[in-house]
């Protein structure tokens, strides 16, 4: 346990950016895709407590993400934020369905691809701007119509 601690630490030292936004919404997902491994299994407690860290985990994530996109000096284009804050009304619905007890393993996966969607837009968008030296702040490969898509 301490080793992973100590990589997150120099995680959190060493990436900067869209590249650690990308990093935590990769880690969200992974919390949730393990969990969905398990789905068919027992229900034990132990199971219970991985769920509801993971969902506990994603729903700071996207408070976190919904504050940041709804302050009105956040360099995304306008459209943009305002797309990314209708998908998050979806994985809010999502969270708060699993944690009622009413949610599905496709609840968690849909939850989970939006993570890793985004993510992966994040980092093409990161590559992009270290190899071009010239992308403007708050454009890269977003799609609004392609994340609303993912959420079906």
């Amino acid at each position: 346990m301490r080793q992973a601690n100590a990589y997150e630490q120099m995680q959190r030292e060493t990436l900067e950016g869209r590249e650690l936004e990308a990093s935590v919404l990769f880690r969200g997902a992974q919390k949730l895709r393990q969990c969905a491994r398990r789905w068919d299994s027992s229900h034990s407690t132990e199971f219970d407590d991985d769920v509801t860290e993971a969902l506990q985990f994603n729903q700071r994530l996207w408070s976190f993400l919904q504050v940041e996109l709804g302050n009105p000096a956040n360099p995304l284009p306008e459209t943009l934020r305002l797309n990314l804050l209708r998908l998050s009304k979806f994985i809010d619905k999502r969270i708060f369905t699993l944690f009622a007890g009413g949610g599905t393993v496709e609840d968690l996966l849909a939850v989970a691809r939006v993570n890793e969607r985004i993510a992966e837009a994040l980092q093409v968008g990161t590559t992009q701007s270290k190899t071009a030296q010239h992308e403007v702040e708050g454009e890269g490969d977003f799609s609004p119509t392609r994340l609303l898509d993912i959420a079906g």
